[in-house]
């Protein structure tokens, strides 16, 4: 669902919000559930990140959700205390609340139908095949980029809360779909992408951007409140006084220059020159000379 932002007066994170909003009071969010991770929100509704957690921060003063470090948003239920409550570290650094988060499975339309998966302990699927999940997300999502070195086995470990042969089945797994290889004594890397796969990473990325651009530029003309005769009566005006002042400064320019011209003349007949300009004088004559010298 894309919000009216053309039609729609209010800025687009207030939009948002009041999407979010509805559908927690309509019980499609309830109490305790986990909203979605802040990425899909943004895609969803045609947004910018920026945006999102715009929307986010003003339910979060409203006292309708709260923000758990590196698990996500989630709606506020009555034993939650409103106040006091620190901001997530995602937060602070303006990165993405809940997208760090594997379990959200994704969305039907904004308007009815949220979705969540369970928690890690009611999913039915291995330890290890959870861990890929959320590793191959990290890769398809560009933080962990082609080239970077994957935490080590015991790091997964102590991360994920597994034991060493999870980590390690995990990891074979992303290593036969051939999104990592090894490199002895070394530890494990990303690949990098293919010709191909870098092409349409570019495309898809300039695509995204110019889709952005879109939409700033609509929001801007949205904004401006004037029609299309009008900016273009604006624009006319506007060209014609560059093309008057144009005019007057080339004038003004040639009428100095040639003021200059006669001032050099005056003082030429009068010697009526500055000390400053005296020396001048001599030192261009100097450096004649000996210019001449050097000629011979």
């Amino acid at each position: 669902m894309k919000l009216p932002l053309g039609e729609d007066p209010r800025p687009p994170y207030v939009q948002a919000a009041d999407v979010l909003r509805a559908a927690i009071h309509d019980g499609e969010l309830r109490p305790g559930e986990r909203l979605p991770a802040a990425r899909e929100l943004q895609r969803r509704f045609g947004i910018a990140s920026s945006t999102v957690q715009n929307a986010l921060r003003l339910l979060k003063r409203e006292g309708l959700i709260y923000s758990v470090l590196g698990r996500g948003s989630y709606v506020r239920t009555q034993e939650t205390p409103a106040e006091g409550e620190p901001e997530t570290a995602a937060e602070s650094e303006g990165t993405d609340p809940g997208e760090s988060d594997p379990a959200y499975t994704g969305l039907g339309d904004l308007q009815r139908g949220w979705q969540t998966a369970t928690s890690p302990a009611d999913d039915p699927r291995p330890p290890y095949v959870r861990t890929a999940d959320t590793l191959r997300k990290q890769i398809q999502d560009g933080r962990l980029a082609p080239g970077a070195k994957l935490p080590s086995a015991r790091e997964l470990q102590e991360q994920f809360g597994i034991a060493n042969s999870t980590a390690q089945n995990a990891l074979r797994v992303l290593k036969e779909e051939g999104l990592i290889y090894s490199v002895q004594g070394r530890g494990v890397f990303v690949h990098q992408l293919s010709p191909r796969d870098q092409f349409l990473k570019r495309y898809h990325e300039g695509l995204e951007e110019a889709t952005a651009q879109h939409r700033a530029d609509e929001e801007a003309v949205r904004l401006s409140g004037k029609s299309d005769d009008e900016v273009a009566a604006e624009l006319a005006a506007a060209e014609e006084r560059f093309t008057k002042a144009s005019t007057e400064f080339e004038a003004a320019t040639t009428h100095r220059d040639a003021m200059r011209a006669v001032m050099e003349q005056r003082k030429r007949l009068s010697g009526n020159y500055t000390p400053e300009e005296t020396a001048a004088k001599a030192q261009r004559l100097h450096d004649r000379l000996n210019e001449s010298r050097r000629r011979r």
